[in-house]
């Protein structure tokens, strides 16, 4: 489904799983899910690297209910527990200052703040909060 023109929000997510985990096994997950591949339009790895998923023009599976509008990023990790990397810190900043270059009215939020879920884990949330106090 194509998006349409005004991103209403940023939603961070975390994979809940190994630092180590792959976009190829989070792509597996959500077609496992039913989902037609990656459910996000970008993943950051524990190394920092931002890997592409869903093209950014395309609806993202992030969220039920709240797709339309939205650009969906998951980091790597299990957030509850760890902390991101610092490569993973910089790199989520510098993708949202590009989609928010983009999109400049566009809230950063993270997943927990638009369903019932811990994701992206309270450290990851925390840091979301501290970067971007006001979305």
């Amino acid at each position: 489904m194509k998006q349409p023109t005004t991103i209403t929000h940023i939603v961070v997510h975390h994979s809940a799983s190994k630092p180590e985990t792959t976009v190829e096994e989070i792509t597996q997950w959500h077609i496992q899910r039913g989902f037609s591949g990656i459910g996000y339009h970008k993943v950051i790895t524990d190394d920092g690297i931002i890997n592409i998923g869903r093209q950014e023009n395309v609806v993202p599976a992030s969220v039920q209910g709240h797709n339309k509008g939205t650009l969906a990023v998951c980091l790597t990790g299990n957030f509850e527990t760890d902390k991101p990397t610092l490569m993973q810190e910089i790199s989520l900043q510098l993708l949202i200052q590009e989609w928010k270059t983009k999109h400049p009215t566009a809230i950063v939020v993270g997943h927990r703040d638009l369903g019932a879920t811990l994701c992206p884990g309270k450290n990851l949330y925390d840091f979301i909060k501290k970067t971007w106090p006001n979305g």
